[in-house]
């Protein structure tokens, strides 16, 4: 028997013995933004396949003819907006719990560069998605 181990599982590994009051709090307000802008970006994600989805037929696939392609079609459009908010749910798993050791001032700053940095990406490349099965739907030129 473990003695101060009062469950089991990953969610349990956060007991907070090793921070100070002050770190303590710093890491649950860090984890609660960094969550906050995950929900944003993937908002902003839906907001985007939404548009697209209302403006363009359902039967848009997006062009492609590389090597891989061999039944002469591109992939839906449905398909084509889904895979970003694959990173950004998992981002926003793996900052939505403190930490389990304390982390410096720069640490701290540097997961908030990081992710910051991250969101923007998933978010350019659902917008360049949208920008090209807008194209191949014919809602813009």
């Amino acid at each position: 028997m473990v003695s101060g181990n009062k469950g089991s599982g990953i969610a349990d590994a956060f007991d907070g013995s090793n921070f100070s009051a002050d770190q303590l709090k710093v890491t649950k307000k860090d984890a609660t933004n960094l969550s906050l802008m995950c929900i944003c970006a993937i908002l902003a994600c839906l907001g985007i396949a939404v548009f697209v989805f209302m403006n363009v037929p359902w039967e848009t696939r997006m062009p492609y003819d590389g090597k891989y392609n061999r039944s002469g079609n591109g992939i839906p459009m449905q398909i084509a907006m889904a895979p970003v908010l694959v990173p950004i749910f998992g981002i926003w798993r793996a900052v939505s719990r403190p930490d389990k050791n304390p982390r410096t001032k720069a640490g701290r700053i540097r997961g908030y560069v990081l992710a910051v940095v991250f969101l923007l990406i998933c978010i350019l490349v659902q917008w360049t998605m949208a920008n090209a099965i807008l194209v191949a739907g014919g809602y813009q030129s």
